[in-house]
């Protein structure tokens, strides 16, 4: 009964908004009388209910919509149910299942229905707990390491950087030093003083000033550091909190580390005053069968993950000119597309209303009259005439849609998961497959790469995540404790958490050595789809079904932004590299927005006074800020954003046919 009850509620608050009155009355007639003695007031206040408007304004109604009903059940008595739900083909069940029930997993064998808990005021609740008992078990592990990596790309950029700043200080000074030298040594030479005096006198000197330079600059460099960290010298540059991994990482490759230098070298720091630029890929006549894309740090590699189980790379470098334009024609040809362009019609439809006048032209075509022309006008041979696209690779190797895909740091290895519960690594450099992992029961959502590669996150509709080495078959860690699938997953750059959303509604961070759950966000209205993490490792950031997206404090748990301007599901998050004050995002309504997350925001949010509100209030402040930005495309819902190490904004997605694209002429 612990499980039927739930489900006779939502079941006929479900036919109710969908406006089949009969229908609902002969459901709750048949099954209602089952419930009468446990929940008698909410039976009677259901069957009251026959129209949409009636469940809105409903008081009842209302509770279950916004709420969960909590179940408590052992782990073999879970598996069990989630099992016969699959195999049944009861969607519509397991869908109530993961969207409006709270299961709390108990330890022991199945127990004997009780009704305590079932007769309990306090037992319909949101998310996984009330709100007091989530800030308890946050405040268990309020010591955690949020600092990005000591041996990362970064810090190794930023003491390079460093070094050469003050290798040009101390030749600015030794070049001043010189000329200064040989002035005063010209004054003495005409005093006529004794030779060896003056030298004596200058080694001195000069024995002892580099000892004084070399204190003097470190004792600027220490006071430029509690500057920063006190936050009182607003132009000192970034510099991240550093700290150790927990797990063994590998080195990354020389190469790749010396092109991630040199792309933060010529980095674009990123802010109000300076906003991002967009390349978008439009993926056309795949908006059945795109699933997932993700694009190359260096914005080398196109990657998307398809229905028909084939993962798809292309290489950008390796496209030639005139490659994205539809082919090269001849001059007559090229006029029927303009004119086909300009009437509103496609290519073959003005060609069949213009049969007569094609006529005329295949013959002026056929006796050498035209000739053959590429992008800009220029003549081509013959071959040019060919279309020659962006060299596409496909990975053959699941067996059923693919859902996730990542490539590792260094682009050599591609990372991809699948509805056939598998995951896949492939060589992008071979072109082969190298691994399979089938440890997941269920089909896999989501694959992450670690910042420094070998170890990798899944998540998956098995309502577990886990991380992976490559070396291995089975999982170094299974994370347990999400109530329904997750969809998402992100590495904190530090290595030592990974971070999962569910359609539970909830954010839960994981410590990879222990495997324990140290965090829980809640707040969102509907399942969270997107994930991504602050490059200084001290915020991250989740977007969800309902639209919203919430920035959040790992220090504190607590929301720091909430930013509402999408109009449908979120399916990808990014912070810009560096200070990370920017916030891409894309969603189902055909948008990229771009959010202001700095420090400043916050406080102008709160008027100018930091910390002199609550979290929910300083939230709400900055939920009623629009984006610095919003680009809107003509009918492609983004299924990905991402920064590249230059801070370019890649962002891509498949066009769906709801609205007639007409080119300009």
């Amino acid at each position: 009964m612990r499980i039927l009850w739930p489900m006779f509620v939502y079941c006929h608050l479900e036919l109710v908004n969908r406006d089949e009155g009969h229908v609902a009355r002969e459901f709750h007639r048949r099954f209602g009388p089952d419930h009468i003695l446990l929940h008698e007031e909410d039976v009677r206040a259901l069957a009251g209910l026959a129209t949409p408007a009636h469940a809105e304004s409903d008081a009842t109604a209302r509770k279950f919509r916004d709420n969960r009903i909590p179940i408590s059940c052992c782990q073999y008595t879970f598996d069990l149910l989630v099992k016969y739900l699959h195999h049944a083909n009861q969607m519509a069940l397991l869908a109530i299942l993961n969207a409006h029930i709270s299961v709390t997993i108990v330890k022991g064998d199945p127990a004997p229905h009780t009704d305590e808990a079932e007769l309990s005021a306090k037992q319909v609740i949101t998310g996984v707990g009330p709100p007091s008992r989530i800030d308890k078990f946050n405040a268990k592990y309020d010591r955690g390491r949020w600092g990005v990596l000591e041996d990362s790309v970064e810090v190794q950029a930023l003491d390079e950087f460093e070094e050469e700043k003050l290798r040009e200080e101390r030749a600015k000074k030794e070049g001043a030093k010189n000329a200064g030298d040989g002035a005063e040594g010209g004054e003495e030479g005409g005093e006529g003083g004794d030779g060896r005096e003056g030298g004596d006198k200058g080694d001195k000197d000069g024995g002892d000033k580099p000892a004084k330079d070399a204190a003097k600059k470190k004792k600027e460099k220490d006071d430029k550091k509690e500057d920063a960290e006190d936050g009182g010298d607003a132009s000192v540059k970034y510099e991240p909190t550093i700290v150790p991994s927990n797990i063994p990482v590998p080195e990354l490759d020389y190469h790749h580390t010396r092109a991630a230098i040199e792309d933060i070298r010529y980095r674009v720091e990123l802010g109000r005053g300076a906003l991002p630029s967009v390349a978008f890929y439009t993926f056309t006549h795949a908006h059945k069968y795109l699933h997932c894309c993700v694009t190359a740090s260096d914005a080398s590699l196109v990657v998307g993950g398809f229905t028909d189980s084939v993962v798809r790379v292309w290489d950008v470098n390796k496209s030639t000119p005139g490659a994205n334009r539809d082919v090269y024609c001849t001059d007559s040809e090229s006029k029927r597309r303009k004119a086909a362009r300009e009437e509103g019609m496609t290519l073959a439809e003005w060609e069949e209303a213009n049969k007569d006048k094609m006529d005329v032209e295949t013959e002026e075509d056929a006796d050498g009259a035209a000739t053959n022309v590429g992008e800009n006008g220029e003549k081509l041979d013959a071959n040019s005439r060919i279309a020659r696209p962006v060299p596409c690779v496909e990975y053959v190797g699941h067996s059923a849609a693919v859902h996730g895909v990542d490539l590792s740091p260094g682009h050599d290895f591609l990372l991809s998961c699948s509805r056939d519960q598998t995951i896949r690594v492939w060589s992008t450099q071979l072109e082969i497959p190298l691994a399979a992992y089938k440890s997941h029961r269920f089909p896999v959502w989501d694959v992450k790469w670690c910042g420094t590669g070998h170890y990798f996150a899944s998540a998956s509709n098995d309502c577990t995540a886990r991380v992976w080495a490559m070396d291995e078959s089975q999982p170094r860690r299974v994370m347990v404790g999400h109530l329904a699938d997750v969809d998402c997953v992100a590495w904190h750059p530090n290595t030592n958490y990974i971070a999962t959303g569910s359609t539970d509604r909830t954010v839960r961070l994981w410590d990879v050595q222990t495997g324990d759950c140290v965090r829980i966000f809640t707040g969102h209205r509907g399942g969270v789809r997107s994930l991504a993490m602050s490059p200084d490792g001290k915020s991250m950031a989740s977007g969800s079904d309902d639209g919203g997206v919430l920035v959040w404090d790992l220090a504190t748990a607590k929301c720091s932004h909430a930013f509402e301007g999408h109009r449908g599901a979120v399916y990808s998050l990014d912070y810009s590299h560096g200070a990370g004050t920017v916030l891409a995002s894309g969603g189902a309504d055909e948008t990229v927005k771009v959010w202001d997350v700095s420090q400043s925001a916050l406080n102008e949010a709160n008027g100018g006074e930091a910390g002199a509100v609550k979290a929910e209030n300083k939230a709400s402040a900055a939920a009623r800020k629009p984006p610095m930005t919003s680009l809107r495309t003509k009918s492609t819902p983004v299924f990905n954003v991402q920064f590249t190490g230059r801070n370019l904004l890649m962002a891509m997605g498949a066009r769906a046919p709801s609205v007639r694209y007409q080119a300009a002429a």
